[in-house]
C-alpha cells in the first residue's frame, strides 16, 4: 500500500492519538478503581489523601500529575520524534510505500513501548501507579499526535 506524504503523516498522528486515548481511558479507570477501594487504598492514593483530604481528591491529583508528565513528554520528546518521522517521510518519493515509511529504530522504539506496556500487566504494580503511568503515556502520545497534525497542516499550506 502506498500513501502520499500528507495522508501518511496524518495517519501516523491518528495512530498515536488512538493509542493515547486507549491508554488514557485505561489509566483513568485504574485510578478510579484504586480510589474507590476504601478498605485498602493503594500507596499513592493513601499518600496523597493526607494532602488532598479524600481518596477522590487524591485520584484527581494523580490524574493531574499524569497529564502534566504526559504533556511535557509529548511536547519535548515525542514532538521531536514526530518531526524526525515527518522528515523521513518527506525524503521518500511520493507516494510512500508503508514498508518504507518508518525506520528500524522507530519500529524498535514502538516495539519496546508495547513490551513495556505489556510488562506492567505482569509486574503486579498497584492500580494507582499503573493508572498514573498509563495516563502519562496516553497524554504524551496524544500531545505527540498533535505534532504530526501540525506538520501535515504546515506542509499542506506550504504546497498550496
Amino acid at each position: 500500500m502506498r500513501l502520499k506524504h500528507i495522508p501518511l503523516i496524518v495517519l501516523s498522528g491518528l495512530l498515536w492519538f488512538g493509542i493515547g486515548i486507549f491508554l488514557m481511558s485505561l489509566g483513568l479507570n485504574f485510578i478510579v478503581e484504586a480510589a474507590a477501594n476504601k478498605e485498602a487504598p493503594s500507596f499513592l492514593i493513601r499518600a496523597f489523601t493526607k494532602l488532598a483530604g479524600s481518596q477522590e481528591q487524591s485520584a484527581l491529583f494523580l490524574i493531574v500529575i499524569g497529564l502534566a508528565i504526559g504533556f511535557l513528554k509529548g511536547r519535548f520528546v515525542l514532538a521531536k520524534s514526530a518531526a524526525r518521522v515527518v522528515r523521513r517521510i518527506l525524503s521518500l518519493p511520493n507516494p510512500v510505500p508503508l514498508s518504507q515509511a518508518y525506520g528500524k529504530g522507530y519500529l524498535m522504539l514502538i516495539a519496546g513501548m508495547v513490551l513495556l506496556g505489556m510488562s506492567l500487566k505482569w509486574l503486579q504494580l498497584p492500580l494507582d501507579l499503573r493508572g498514573l503511568i498509563d495516563v502519562a503515556i496516553g497524554s504524551a502520545l496524544m500531545n505527540g499526535a498533535i505534532a504530526y497534525i501540525r506538520h501535515a497542516d504546515a506542509i499542506r499550506k506550504q504546497r498550496s
